[in-house]
């Protein structure tokens, strides 16, 4: 199953779990190991990759030399971390992955500052928000501080492709997908662990672009009791339709609803926000809440609610939002400034929403210098950069 003798020889000496005749795995006895960064294995690729001139960087097309890998198998936990060439994966072609998409992930960014140093932004969010999704999904929890070092082990083997450009920066992808080979559907008895790197330039290349939203009634992204609020490849596929039919009909993103009431939950891939002035005669900064279960917990959309409380200009607020709320402040002309976050983009302004033929726009001033989130976005890149000292930003390498 290794298309390569370079990929075979980093292939985990441990045995794959034996199951009885009834499909129930076969313990040891003793705890099982967790992730440990004290038995990290390098192996340094001997065909190198090739790179991409940082101008040509898109997003998540060029993957970096090495990739991070942890086996996981009931009753004995997880393998040896190792950082081994990247390449493609072989599996088992009953693994639960391909049939039953067992699989969650995370995206997350390090960046280089004014002094060479890498950084990272909040690690240890995407970290719980990773083991949040996968007891979800009844994939197997691991030690986040451990895979935290692992990472940082990684980000130091291949620093020389992370670009060095402000704007620029290496993007991770941390996933965690069951392989056990059994085409019934059964908790997860293997696992494996991947994160892998890829150089990303600007995701605005022509700087800070407002975007349209179309409203999308028909096609439910999340509902109560599901899973919007993880991090699962099984949340987005579906949305490519949505996608499609918001393009077609002249918008960038889908804004998604769902219930009678059309409570927002998010647009596109992304969390959105609304400053505007309540009922109340309030200056308020709104997103909706993740209390239904409905929303993913955003890293960046975090990082905006706590720094909008700290400058105390609006009042801050998470709650159920249905869209007509919004329609009637719009009417009111009492909507400032949308806008949505994400790790991608930080955060991406919102020109307008379209609804039934009619498009709700921001005034002009909303994408000013002096404007909330053109002030936000400054300071979230600025802490990401190490340009405003901050506990955020985590200095790895």
């Amino acid at each position: 199953f290794y298309p390569n003798e370079e990929m075979a020889q980093h292939r985990s000496p441990r045995k794959s779990l034996q199951l009885n005749r009834a499909n129930t795995p076969i313990t040891v006895d003793g705890p099982m190991q967790d992730v440990n960064c004290a038995n990290l294995e390098i192996h340094p690729t001997t065909r190198p990759l090739p790179r991409c001139p940082d101008e040509q960087l898109g997003f998540g097309k060029v993957i970096s030399d090495h990739m991070l890998k942890i086996e996981w198998r009931n009753g004995l936990g997880w393998s040896n971390p190792q950082i081994i060439p990247s390449g493609p994966i072989a599996l088992h072609p009953f693994a639960h992955v391909f049939h039953y998409a067992n699989e969650c992930y995370e995206g997350m960014k390090a960046y280089i500052d004014a002094n060479g140093n890498v950084r990272m932004f909040r690690p240890e969010k995407n970290m719980e928000r990773l083991n949040f999704s996968a007891s979800r999904l009844c994939l197997p929890a691991f030690n986040g501080e451990e895979l935290l070092k692992c990472i940082e082990a990684l980000l130091k083997v291949d620093k020389e492709w992370i670009p060095r450009k402000k704007g620029y920066a290496m993007y991770l992808r941390p996933l965690i997908f069951s392989t056990t080979p059994w085409l019934g559907l059964t908790q997860t008895s293997e696992a494996h662990l991947y994160v892998m790197m890829s150089p990303v330039g600007p995701y605005f290349k022509s700087g800070f672009v407002p975007i349209k939203l179309a409203v999308d009634s028909k096609w439910i992204r999340a509902w109560p009791g599901g899973t919007g609020n993880v991090k699962f490849g099984g949340n987005y596929s579906p949305t490519v339709m949505a996608q499609r039919d918001a393009a077609n009909s002249g918008a960038s993103q889908a804004l998604f609803v769902y219930d009678k009431e059309q409570y927002i939950t998010e647009a596109g891939t992304m969390n959105i926000f609304l400053l505007w002035k309540n009922k109340m005669g309030e200056k308020e900064l709104v997103t909706p809440t993740l209390e239904d279960g409905t929303i993913l917990a955003g890293i960046t959309r975090q990082s905006v609610i706590d720094l909008a409380r700290e400058w105390g200009e609006c009042k801050v607020t998470e709650r159920m939002l249905p869209l007509q709320e919004v329609l009637d402040a719009f009417n009111r002309t009492e909507v400032y400034e949308i806008f949505g976050t994400g790790t991608a983009a930080v955060i991406q302004p919102i020109s307008s929403i379209s609804y039934n033929g009619i498009d709700y726009s921001v005034p002009k001033n909303a994408f000013s210098e002096n404007a909330f989130q053109v002030r936000m976005t400054n300071t979230l890149i600025g802490i990401q950069y190490g340009e405003i000292e901050h506990p955020w930003s985590r200095v790895v390498a």
